[in-house]
């Protein structure tokens, strides 16, 4: 075999999914070969340093793949490679991290066990997601776009109008039809761009505020539904004895509020704007210059510098800080999302049930003109207009939304699924995170769905960062922002802006 690799525990990926992996790597990449022996059960624990159930288990899943024979009395080996019949047509990937290949392994999986005569195999290709869009944007301008890739929501638009993607309903109509009505309604409008499908969801999730469930308990204190509330409840743990009877911080609020945290700021903080009243753009129109903007952004500065819940320090986080700094028991709340539940309880060192004891998720809470909100985002494959097999990527991309293979992964990584029949199966495991938390992702907002999306949100980025360190005064910085968004997106701006009285 090739040179050993670690597993990791911290990936929030099942050992026996990473040994399963690390093995189809090895055996679909030519180091193993038709007919070779693998080590024993034994030998792989002890190289891998794990129990004997996960390499059971990965052992298990790869003879039902038909990668691996099981030879009683004799040992493991490689399969031949289709009998000898025909040649795996090869799919190119681009993922960010390895959780989004398990639903396409188990898809691969069921295929090449329905079509044992077209078999297909995966290449896959990891890009860190920071880097993703403008590695797949830079593969498009060369050429050489994968058949397929992970994509993220706010990005949708962008990639449609630059005609990158193919829609669903280009490659199989009557799919692309059933596909609309089996989408829950959020994902639905975050992946549909004029009338047409594009890309496979495979998971969303919501932005949301964090809460140490256990901590406001043992202080007889009520979960914040409100601005006033957030005060009330951030004033209360930043007294001295209280942080001291639970070894916190010297700020019981994080969240990422800068350029430096990307997409993740606008994700966290845009809903404080919406749960005011407030809107970014919407209808042709950039509504940012309005009096919901100025009191949203006066509020979240004066939770540094008047009420001292958060650290200046927010506005240079990295997209995890927040999340991290909960789970370490620096902070008493966070605002993040769902989708990092597995973080979380990862660096914490919670079992399940501990994670859910002392945690709780609400919607960002509201403020004194509008309600809770949440900014609903997900994950996607979509498929490339240079893609070379673009109905074999479809059938392979309908795979992974099948009930069983999409329930499994919802199960494995904590992602909600945004289809309505795996929902269905999980929202009767009442006692589990992600039923606890479905109520939300569906009540959730996608972004604005516009093809200049991503330079409108780092226009909202540098808004809330520069007024939170006070580079430039609310009266200046908003108007501005205005402008800038209007320049961008083409948007008509109020009467009101224009002709100020």
């Amino acid at each position: 075999m090739g040179a050993r690799r670690r597993l990791d525990p911290a990936l929030g990926i099942p050992l026996h999914e990473q040994l399963k992996q690390l093995l189809r790597s090895e055996i679909l990449e030519g180091r193993l070969r038709p007919g070779d022996r693998l080590p024993t059960e034994a030998e792989l624990c002890a190289r891998y340093g794990i129990s004997r159930a996960p390499v059971r288990q990965a052992l298990e899943d790869l003879a039902r793949e038909g990668l691996i024979l099981r030879q009683r009395g004799r040992g493991t080996f490689v399969a031949p490679r289709n009998g000898g019949a025909s040649r795996p047509l090869v799919l190119r990937v681009v993922i960010s991290h390895p959780r989004w290949r398990i639903p396409l392994d188990l898809a691969v999986a069921r295929w090449n066990q329905l079509h044992p005569d077209q078999p297909m195999e995966l290449a896959v290709e990891q890009v860190p997601f920071l880097q993703l869009r403008g590695a797949l944007m830079e593969a498009v301008g060369n050429g050489e776009a994968p058949d397929l890739s992970l994509l993220d929501s706010a990005w949708l638009a962008e990639f449609v109008a630059l005609r990158y993607l193919r829609a669903v309903g280009e490659i199989d109509p009557a799919w692309e039809t059933q596909a609309l009505a089996a989408l829950m309604p959020g994902p639905r409008s975050a992946w549909v761009f004029e009338g047409h499908l594009y890309g496979i969801p495979i998971s969303m999730d919501v932005s949301v505020l964090w809460v140490r469930r256990d901590l406001l308990e043992a202080e007889g204190l009520r979960p914040p539904t409100t601005w006033e509330d957030l005060l009330r409840v951030g004033a209360h743990f930043r007294q001295p004895e209280v942080r001291r009877r639970y070894g916190l911080g010297p700020y019981p609020l994080a969240m990422v509020a800068g350029r430096t945290g990307g997409e993740t700021t606008t994700y966290q903080t845009l809903p404080f704007l919406w749960s005011n009243g407030g809107e970014l753009v919407s209808g042709g129109w950039v509504l940012l210059d309005q009096p919901a903007t100025y009191e949203t952004l006066a509020f979240l500065r004066a939770l540094i510098w008047e009420h001292q819940l958060m650290p200046p320090e927010v506005t240079a986080f990295h997209r995890e800080q927040a999340a991290l700094w909960l789970a370490e028991g620096r902070v008493v709340m966070a605002v993040g999302g769902t989708y990092e539940a597995d973080l979380i309880r990862q660096a914490a060192g919670w079992d399940e049930a501990t994670f859910l004891e002392r945690l709780m998720v609400l919607p960002i809470p509201a403020g004194p003109h509008g309600r809770p909100a949440g900014l609903m985002g997900g994950m996607a494959f979509g498929i490339y207009r240079q893609s070379r097999h673009p109905e074999r990527a479809l059938a392979l991309l309908r795979q992974t939304v099948e009930r069983e293979p999409l329930r499994a992964f919802a199960r494995m990584t904590g992602r909600h699924p945004p289809w309505i029949h795996a929902l269905s199966d999980l929202a009767g495991e009442r006692g589990g995170f992600l039923a606890r938390t479905q109520r939300w992702v569906e009540q959730g907002r996608p972004r604005p769905s516009i093809p200049a999306y991503a330079r409108v949100s780092e226009e909202w980025q540098a808004l809330v960062e520069d007024v939170l360190l006070g580079r430039r005064p609310l009266e200046a910085a908003v108007p501005r922002a205005a402008e800038r968004i209007a320049a961008l997106t083409g948007y008509m701006l109020p009467e009101s802006h224009l002709f100020p009285h």
